[in-house]
């Protein structure tokens, strides 16, 4: 794993990235500022982490990053990358952490390792306005296609909606970013597109023409599919316990609603002290119930 030295902002990196950039000329004047970075990459999802107007990273995930990080003595530097490509990029080594609100899922912990859950999250749909479908939730939208409905809908093709949609057996339109999905449905290519609530309330609930369901849980066979996202790793990481000794101290404290809160999440969001990434890579959603309950 390599930590480089010296703090390059999202939008130079990505210059260079695009560019091709001067491996040498780079490392040079990280070297040259004598300060540690960690790399992370963001997915460009509000509000979660992006790049502002200024092509500066910002959002929830990102000042957790920062925060933990810069208490572990790094500064962070942010890679815009396609949400398909997070993973695999941190495998490859590209970057030393994703900090995009990744869902913790039992196929991608054999991938990566999860972080203790950081922000816990409810799904929305962006429909058009009046929401002539009638449809409320993914369980609305399969009733209607298997009456006949001609509907289609989209999902990020690798987030958690898209598995809600296979177990469902529907078909959906896979899209590499949550701008994509938006742009399916306002340019008429797509009749509803199922993503996190929060995001689809920031970027599409002032849409002329559009409205965003309220939030919901997606109930699978009756087991209700909570759901909560933190930071990744590469699998053996040895920065992952002492994020999660600071992540831990900022939950108990209460910094870690002051942190997101400033991007919309509240504390519902905050995920209850006794759910463990453990459980939620095992796959076992009974501690999720017991809290409901």
């Amino acid at each position: 794993m390599a930590v480089r030295a010296g703090a390059v902002s999202a939008a130079a990196l990505l210059a260079l990235t695009a560019c091709g950039g001067d491996d040498a000329e780079s490392d040079e004047a990280a070297a040259d500022s004598g300060e540690e970075t960690i790399t992370v990459a963001i997915a460009g999802e509000e509000p979660y982490s992006y790049l502002n107007d200024d092509g500066e990273p910002e959002g929830a995930t990102i000042a957790l990053a920062e925060e933990i990080f810069g208490e572990m003595g790094y500064a962070v530097e942010a890679e815009l990358t396609d949400w398909d490509s997070l993973i695999p990029g941190l495998n490859a080594d590209r970057y030393e952490a994703v900090s995009a609100g990744m869902s913790i899922l039992p196929e991608r912990c054999e991938q990566a390792s999860f972080a203790e859950p950081e922000i816990m999250y409810t799904t929305a749909l962006l429909v058009e306005e009046g929401n002539p479908l009638g449809v409320e939730n993914l369980n609305d939208v399969a009733e209607a296609m298997e009456s006949g409905e001609d509907i289609t809908l989209a999902t990020l093709s690798s987030g958690i909606e898209a598995g809600y949609v296979e177990e469902l057996g529907i078909e959906a339109e896979g899209v590499g970013s949550a701008d994509d999905g938006v742009d399916m449905v306002t340019g008429g290519r797509a009749d509803v597109f199922a993503l996190t609530a929060i995001s689809l309330s920031e970027m599409a609930g002032d849409m002329d023409g559009y409205e965003v369901t309220e939030g919901f849980v997606h109930d699978m066979d009756g087991v209700m599919q909570y759901g909560a996202g933190s930071t990744v790793f590469p699998e053996g990481s040895d920065m992952l316990e002492e994020y999660n000794e600071h992540l831990a101290e900022l939950k108990e404290s209460g910094e870690l609603l002051e942190i997101i809160s400033e991007y919309g999440f509240t504390e519902a969001e905050i995920p209850p002290a006794d759910l463990t990434a453990e459980a939620l890579c095992a796959g076992d959603l009974e501690s999720l119930q017991d809290i409901e309950d």
